[in-house]
C-alpha cells in the first residue's frame, strides 16, 4: 500500500522479523511480538486499576495506559536478540471508551471506558431522536455527549476526543487520529463541535511512525511503522481464524462477545467478513470480580478454577446471573444485577464458583440463540481470550453451546489481530484473508459431552426465566441506592 512513508521490506521467511501487536484492554494493557507467519516469539502485560467515582462511573486514566505500553514494548524488546527487527505495529483496544485530551495529547479528564453507564438514558434519547436502537455494542457519540454537556470544564482543556486505541496511536504518532467515522447524523444528533474529532484513519493501513519523543519514553525505534488498529473484539475475531458462514468466535475478556460469520444481507461487512453478533458486559470480570471480593485472601485463579471442577455440573442446582455491570446481549439493561438463584445449606465455595463459570457459559449461550434465530446455526465455536487459558471453561462452554470450541494457538486474539494488521500494513501479505491464514493456527478442541449437554439444556431453560423474574426488583434496588423514587409497576425499559 502507498503511504508516502518509508517503510521496511519485509521477508516473510526472516525469523528475525517481527511485527508488534498491542490490545489495550480494560484490566490490562498486551503487548506480543510475532513473526510474520504469527509465531509468538514475546509476550507481556501490564496491569491498570478501574475506578468508581459516582454511581454507574467507570473511569480509567489514560496516562496510565501510556506507562503500560512503554513498560510492556521495553519487555518484548528485551525477549529478542538483539538481530531481531520490528517491521511494524498496531494497536486495538477497548471500544466504545472515550478519552478527553488537550493539544499535546495529554488527557484533561479520566477516559469513560465502556463499562460506564451514566451515558445510558442520554444513548436512548439520542438514538430515539433518530429512529435506531442503541448499538449493541454500545455508542461512542452518546458517551462524548454526555461527556461535553457534564464535564464543561474539562472540555475548555479539552482539543482532541479519542477513542481508546485512537488515543495510544495518536500520542505514539504525534497525530490526531480516529479509528471509527463518526457520521453527521450522528455529529448532529449528539450535538459535537467536529472540530473535536480527528480525522479519521484507514484501519490497516500506515497511519505514522514512533515518534522520536515517544520512542525514547516506549523504548520502541524511532520511525517505526505505526498501521491503523481498531476495536479489540473485531481483532479477536479476525485472529481467531473464522471465515466461513456459521463459524462463530467467542471473545472471553473482561467483558465478552459473541460473534458469527453469516450470509449478506444480515450483519455487518467488516474488513471482508460479514458478521453479527452480541455483547456481554462481565465475562472474566466475574471471576475477577470472586476472587478480589468473594475469594479468601490470597488466592489464585488457578486454586479457584480447581476448587470449580470439585462441583459437580449443574452444582446441584444452583444457576448465576452474571449481571454484574448491567448488560448489553441480547437484552439491553443497564440496571441489572447479578444474582445466584437456588442457594441451600448444601452449596459451599465450589458450588458457587462453578455456578459463576456456567452463567457466564448460559449469557452467551443467550447470545448464541438470538444470533441463531437471525442467520441460522453455528456450526463450530472459536474461544479466545483468558478464558481460552482454561480447560474446564473451554469444556462448560462447549456443553452449554453443544458446539465443539476449537482454540487457536494464540488465544491473546487481540494482541494476534494486531499484529496481524501490522504485518498488513507493510505488505508482508497481499490481502488480509491471506494474513490470517498465514499467521492463525488451531492448537485444541473441546467436543460437547452428550449428558452433559443435555443437563446443560434443562438449566439453561431455568437461566432463561431468572432475568424476567428479578427484572424489577433490580431496578427498585437501584432506584434505592442511588437514592431515586422506585420506578412505577410494569415498568419496560430501564
Amino acid at each position: 500500500m502507498a503511504t508516502g512513508l518509508s517503510e521496511p521490506t519485509p521477508d516473510r521467511n526472516d525469523p528475525h522479523e517481527v511485527v508488534l501487536g498491542v490490545d489495550v484492554g480494560t484490566s490490562s494493557l498486551k503487548a506480543g511480538l510475532f513473526t510474520l507467519h504469527g509465531v509468538q516469539l514475546a509476550f507481556a502485560r501490564a496491569e491498570y486499576p478501574l475506578s468508581s467515582p459516582a454511581e454507574n462511573a467507570m473511569e480509567q486514566d489514560a496516562d496510565d495506559w501510556w506507562t503500560a505500553l512503554a513498560t510492556v514494548s521495553r519487555e518484548v524488546m528485551a525477549q529478542i536478540g538483539p538481530g531481531t527487527r520490528l517491521l511494524a505495529l498496531a494497536i486495538g483496544g477497548q471500544a466504545p471508551t472515550l478519552v478527553a485530551a488537550d493539544a499535546d495529547f495529554r488527557p484533561t479528564h479520566a477516559a469513560i471506558t465502556w463499562l460506564d453507564q451514566r451515558s445510558a438514558s442520554h444513548a436512548d434519547r439520542l438514538y430515539a431522536g433518530l429512529g435506531q436502537a442503541v448499538p449493541v455494542w454500545g455508542s461512542w457519540p452518546a458517551v462524548a455527549s454526555w461527556f461535553v454537556r457534564n464535564r464543561p470544564d474539562a472540555m475548555r482543556a479539552t482539543r482532541w476526543l479519542f477513542g481508546c486505541p485512537d488515543y495510544l496511536t495518536a500520542r505514539l504518532t504525534r497525530t490526531p487520529l480516529a479509528m471509527l467515522p463518526t457520521t453527521g447524523p450522528d455529529i448532529d444528533a449528539a450535538g459535537l463541535d467536529p472540530r473535536v474529532l480527528p480525522p479519521t484513519w484507514v484501519s490497516g493501513e500506515v497511519v505514522g511512525q514512533v515518534a522520536a519523543a515517544a520512542a525514547e519514553f516506549t523504548g520502541l525505534p524511532a520511525g517505526t511503522p505505526v498501521v491503523g488498529g481498531y476495536i479489540d473484539g473485531v481483532l479477536g475475531v479476525l485472529a481467531s481464524g473464522v471465515r466461513r458462514p456459521g463459524d462463530a468466535c467467542l471473545n472471553c475478556g473482561t467483558s465478552g462477545t459473541l460473534t458469527m460469520v453469516c450470509r449478506p444481507p444480515a450483519g455487518d461487512t467488516i474488513f471482508g467478513l460479514n458478521i453479527l453478533g452480541g455483547a456481554t458486559n462481565t465475562s472474566g470480570k466475574a471471576l475477577d470480580w470472586f476472587l478480589e471480593s468473594v475469594a479468601p485472601v490470597g488466592a489464585s485463579y488457578a486454586e479457584l478454577l480447581d476448587q470449580a471442577a470439585d462441583a459437580p455440573p449443574g452444582c446441584d442446582g444452583l444457576l448465576f446471573l452474571p449481571h454484574l455491570a448491567g448488560e448489553r446481549a441480547p437484552e439491553r439493561d443497564p440496571l441489572s444485577r447479578a444474582a445466584w438463584v437456588g442457594l441451600t445449606l448444601g452449596h459451599d465455595r465450589r458450588h458457587l464458583l462453578r455456578a459463576l463459570l456456567e452463567g457466564v457459559a448460559f449469557g452467551f449461550r443467550a447470545i448464541q440463540d438470538s444470533l441463531e434465530a437471525v442467520v441460522g446455526e453455528v456450526t463450530d465455536v472459536r474461544c479466545v481470550g483468558g478464558q481460552a487459558r482454561s480447560g474446564l471453561w473451554n469444556q462448560i462452554n462447549a456443553d452449554v453451546l453443544n458446539r465443539p470450541v476449537l482454540v487457536p494457538e494464540s488465544i491473546e486474539a487481540a494482541v494476534g489481530g494486531a499484529a496481524i494488521f501490522a504485518a498488513l500494513g507493510i505488505g508482508a501479505h497481499a490481502t488480509l484473508e491471506q494474513a490470517v491464514d498465514a499467521m492463525v493456527r488451531v492448537r485444541r478442541q473441546f467436543q460437547p459431552d452428550p449428558g452433559r449437554v443435555a443437563l446443560y439444556q434443562r438449566l439453561f431453560e431455568c437461566y432463561r426465566d431468572v432475568y424476567p423474574a428479578v427484572r424489577e426488583t433490580n431496578w427498585k434496588l437501584h432506584a434505592l441506592s442511588s437514592g431515586l423514587p422506585c420506578p412505577p409497576a410494569g415498568r419496560v425499559a430501564p
